[in-house]
């Protein structure tokens, strides 16, 4: 499951709520010496009420001006017990707060409130489950389209997403938490987002994250990981709108590669269309038949439905190149069609001189 050392959301509103309630407790405990000391001097010393909150604070601070003359003994006996009870109180207060700024609890705190600030101004946003090796390509790729992102994970800190980021993270917050919890999703802003990819390792997180999102807010857009194609029922059933196989499509694609490689092609995808295959591939020009023609005579959407959609040119890139384009000797295509079409156009022109 999706935990880790890091506190995860609601444990930081219980910490938050503990907190609050100490410091109330010891604000009270500073209020309740002041009080007893100044209402003493004040009624059974005679002196008046500034005079004997002065005194009070003082007396309790240690600073020393000297004890009025009026004071009975019986109220130098109070004083050094006003003392011993105000050292402690201010004391044991003073510690507790630098307790807190020192083990990082309350800078936490506060930054916990800067991020639930920054998610509740957030509208349409995208929530990524799991910053793993996918989830951070997945959270580059949305900095990259200018997307709002709050990415959720309970194994690693904020630190170290940051610095795998090749993005602009400006649009990034990020939330240690688990998942699973409702009160996690509600922090990210899952009533207000338009989608939620999940890209956990565990077939069963990743479906019950989806339940969850789905039960607060309905209509949200769910991709997630799947590892097991014997789930996918699963998955459906659980409320996923997308779910990839990305290991299954990693291992296609390498097996594809190898079986489609020339000694002068590259291919660089293989892409399924309904029940079409398309290729794109990039073609070294050096000793074929393309050198020294234009484009426009090759006829390669007439003849083959293929289409040159780029040339590189040493260290130019000419995207869309004109039908009068002459190629040239060190020039690479960069062709995209049907397989079959390739297929002819590769026999026709990319044999050797």
């Amino acid at each position: 499951m999706e935990t880790g050392t890091g506190k995860n959301i609601l444990e930081v509103q219980m910490l938050k709520n503990e907190i609050t309630k100490r410091l109330i407790k010891h604000l009270i405990s500073i209020f309740a010496v002041f009080f007893v000391g100044t209402i003493y001097y004040w009624i059974f010393e005679d002196l008046s009420f500034l005079d004997a909150l002065f005194f009070t604070g003082i007396t309790i601070s240690t600073v020393g001006y000297g004890m009025p003359d009026t004071i009975s003994s019986t109220g130098r006996i109070f004083t050094l017990f006003l003392i011993l009870a105000g050292l402690s109180v201010v004391l044991y207060s003073v510690s507790y707060v630098t307790a807190l700024l020192v083990e990082g609890e309350l800078t936490q705190l506060f930054k916990m409130r800067r991020t639930e600030k920054r998610v509740s101004k957030m509208n349409n946003h995208i929530i990524v489950v799991g910053i793993g090796n996918i989830g951070t390509q997945v959270v580059n790729q949305l900095l990259r389209f200018k997307e709002y992102v709050v990415g959720i994970d309970a194994n690693i800190t904020e630190k170290e997403i940051r610095e795998r980021l090749i993005e602009d993270g400006s649009k990034l917050v990020f939330i240690n938490g688990d998942a699973t919890n409702e009160n996690v999703l509600l922090k990210a802003g899952i009533k207000q987002a338009r989608a939620l990819i999940t890209t956990l390792p565990d077939d069963a997180l990743n479906i019950f994250v989806t339940l969850t999102a789905k039960n607060l807010n309905p209509n949200i857009y769910v991709v997630s990981n799947i590892t097991n194609m014997n789930n996918l029922t699963k998955f459906i059933y659980a409320g996923v709108d997308h779910p990839i196989a990305t290991a299954e499509i990693a291992g296609v694609k390498m097996v594809e590669t190898i079986r489609l490689r020339k000694q002068r092609e590259n291919v660089l995808d293989v892409l399924n269309i309904r029940d079409k295959r398309f290729r794109v591939e990039i073609v070294d020009v050096s000793s074929t038949n393309l050198e020294g023609k234009r484009i426009e005579e090759l006829q390669l959407k007439e003849k083959y439905n293929v289409y040159i959609i780029a040339l590189l040119k040493g260290e130019e890139f000419v995207l869309g190149p004109s039908k009068n384009e002459v190629i040239c000797k060190d020039c690479k295509l960069i062709a995209f069609g049907e397989e079959e079409g390739l297929s002819r156009f590769r026999n026709d022109f990319l044999q050797a001189k």
